[in-house]
């Protein structure tokens, strides 16, 4: 059964209580660099068949969305405000650049 993307969020967090409580922030942002890295060069390696190099992005991206879990937690974080707000500032941005 599907859960909603709120609620598995919340399910990561209370993974990362445990695994990430002796982390701090910086510890955090490297890890989130180095998978940011490591999707970078996935990308970039074009001899690697299409479906399999989407299949590795896509378990990347989710250990990306994972570390992001764990910033969320440490940092207080609500991220459905967070992005909300980030794209109506975006939109705003778009809109006026487009007139």
């Amino acid at each position: 059964m599907a859960v909603h993307f709120e609620k598995l969020w919340e399910q990561a967090e209370e993974f990362q209580k445990a695994g990430s409580a002796n982390s701090n922030i910086q510890q955090i942002i490297d890890e989130l660099m180095m998978k940011i890295n490591l999707y970078k060069a996935i990308d970039s390696k074009t001899e690697i068949p299409e479906e399999d190099r989407q299949k590795v992005k896509s378990r990347t991206l989710g250990e990306i969305l994972l570390t992001l879990t764990s910033l969320s937690l440490k940092d207080n974080i609500n991220v459905y405000e967070s992005l909300n707000m980030a794209l109506q500032y975006r939109s705003i941005d778009f809109y006026v650049r487009k007139t």
